[in-house]
C-alpha cells in the first residue's frame, strides 16, 4: 500500500469553506453559539494534544464570523500548497506547459552519430518512460544506430539543491520527500516524480520473494534480504533506500501468496533518468560508446531533435492538488523562481510567493515558510491568514481553475 505522509498531530489548520457560505448563507445566518459548541466538542474528542487553528469567514464580505485560536501560527502542512498554487497560476498562467527537449551535437555518418545526445529538462514532473522511448525512436528516425559520444543530462534550469529545507533523514526514502531536479521522471500518472514503484511478491516458503521495479531500475542497486514465510506468519516486509545511497533494501518476512507495494525515491533524478534512457536506447537497438552518463549545459550549437510537453498547468493541478503531491509543489516553487527571477531555486521561488501574497493585500508577516509543499516543520501560519488568502483569490481570473483543483473530503478520484 502506498505510504502516506505522516499526520502531524501537533499542527492542524481547519478551514471551514468560505466558498460555500458565499452561495448558501450570510454571516448573520450562522448560529455561532451552536457552531462554537460543536467545534469545541470535536476538538476535545478527536484532536486531543493537537494545535488547532480554525477560521470561518464570510465569502462575500470577508468578515470573520467564527474563530478558535484563529491568530495562532501553527504548522500548515499541505495547506501551504494553497498559496503555492495561487502564486504559480499568477506567475505561470493556466496554460503553462513544462518541457523536455532532445538535442544532438556533431554529425551523422553511416548511422553513427559522431557527437553527443542531450536531454534538457525544465522540471517536467509528467515525463515518463514512454516519453524517453519516444526520444529513442526520434533518434532512430534520424538514421542513428550508434552514438559515438556522450549521453548528457542538462538540468541547469534548476539549482543543484535536491531537497527543500526541513526534510528529515528518515523521510528521504519516501515519495513525499522526493529529491527535485529539472530532469526527472515519474513512474505513473500520479506524477510522483523522482520515485520508482517496488512490487514484492512472496512465492515459495524459505526463498526470497520476487520483486519488480516500475518503470526501470536505472542506476539503483536492489538488495533483497527478505524471506517468504508460511501463511499466517507476520508480515514484516520493509522496502527502503539506504540514506544517501542508490541502494534499495528489501528486508523482513512476507507470507506466501502476499504482495507488497511501495513508492521509493531515487537518490538523484537526473542520473536515474539518464540511466533509464540508456536502457531504452538499448531496447531501440541503438548502441552507445560511453556507458557513463554526464551532466552539462546544452551547447548553443546543438541541434533540436524533438520536444515533449506536459499538459497545461490547469490540468496538472488536478493530480497535484487532489493528491497533495509534494514533488510538484517543490517543482512549481523552483519554476516560478526561474521564470520571474531567473533563478530556479527554492529561495527564489519563495520570494516570488511572498511577492504574490503582498500584491493581493495579504499580510505576509503572518506567514513563515521554508518550502511550498508544507513538509518543513518550520513552516508556520494561522488559519485566519490562510482564510484571508482564500478570500482574496476569489477575485482572480483563474479562480474557477483554482477552486476545481481543491481536494474534496472522501473523494480520491482525480480522473
Amino acid at each position: 500500500m502506498k505510504r502516506k505522509m505522516p499526520f502531524m498531530l501537533v499542527a492542524l489548520v481547519l478551514l471551514v469553506s468560505l466558498f460555500s457560505f458565499q452561495n448558501y448563507a450570510s454571516a448573520e445566518e450562522i448560529q455561532v453559539s451552536t457552531f462554537d459548541e460543536t467545534i469545541k466538542s470535536i476538538v476535545e474528542q478527536r484532536l486531543t494534544g493537537a494545535d488547532v487553528s480554525i477560521t470561518v469567514r464570510d465569502g462575500v464580505t470577508g468578515e470573520i464570523v467564527y474563530g478558535l485560536n484563529e491568530n495562532t501560527p501553527i504548522k500548515p502542512a499541505s495547506n501551504m500548497k494553497l498559496i503555492t498554487t495561487a502564486a504559480a497560476l499568477d506567475v505561470l498562467g493556466e496554460d503553462y506547459k513544462f518541457s523536455t527537449k532532445l538535442y544532438i551535437t556533431g554529425k551523422i555518418s553511416d548511422g553513427v552519430l559522431k557527437g553527443d545526445v542531450y536531454l534538457q529538462g525544465h522540471g517536467d514532473p509528467t515525463l515518463m518512460d514512454v516519453d524517453l522511448k519516444q526520444f529513442a525512436n526520434d533518434l532512430k528516425a534520424l538514421g542513428i544506430h550508434k552514438i559515438d559520444g556522450r549521453i548528457v543530462g542538462d538540468d541547469k534550469w534548476f539549482d543543484g539543491d535536491l531537497l527543500t529545507p526541513g526534510i528529515w533523514p528518515g523521510d528521504e526514502s519516501w515519495y513525499y520527500a522526493a529529491p527535485i531536479t529539472a530532469l526527472t521522471t515519474s513512474p505513473n500518472a500520479d506524477y510522483d516524480s523522482g520515485t520508482i514503484i517496488v512490487d514484492v511478491t512472496a512465492t515459495q516458503v524459505g526463498e526470497p520473494p520476487s520483486f519488480k521495479i516500475t518503470p526501470h531500475i536505472g542506476d539503483l542497486e536492489i538488495i533483497n534480504e527478505a524471506v517468504t514465510v508460511a501463511t499466517g506468519q507476520a508480515n514484516t516486509l520493509s522496502v527502503e533506500r539506504t540514506y544517501q545511497t542508490n541502494q534499495i533494501v528489501i528486508s523482513g518476512n512476507l507470507p506466501v501468496g502476499r504482495t507488497y507495494r511501495d513508492w521509493i525515491t531515487v537518490q538523484n533524478p537526473t542520473t536515474h533518468t539518464l540511466n533509464m534512457f540508456k536502457e531504452l536506447l538499448a531496447e531501440a537497438v541503438i548502441e552507445y560508446t560511453h556507458h557513463k552518463v554526464f551532466q552539462a549545459a546544452t551547447p548553443n550549437s546543438a541541434q533540436l531533435v524533438s520536444v515533449k510537453e506536459s499538459m497545461p498547468l490547469k490540468e496538472l493541478l488536478i493530480p497535484y492538488m487532489k493528491l497533495s503531491n509534494n514533488g510538484i509543489a517543490d517543482i512549481l516553487i523552483k519554476t516560478i523562481g526561474k521564470v520571474k527571477n531567473h533563478h530556479g531555486s527554492t529561495n527564489a521561488g519563495l520570494k516570488v510567493l511572498r511577492e504574490y501574497g503582498e500584491s493581493v493585500g495579504l499580510n505576509m508577516d503572518d506567514w513563515f515558510f521554508e518550502d511550498g509543499s508544507g513538509m518543513s516543520h518550520s513552516n508556520h501560519v494561522s488559519s485566519v491568514a490562510v482564510s484571508d488568502l482564500l478570500y482574496h483569490v476569489q477575485s482572480e481570473e483563474w479562480f474557477n481553475t483554482y477552486l476545481t483543483s481543491l481536494p474534496v473530503a472522501a473523494k480520491v478520484n482525480v480522473s
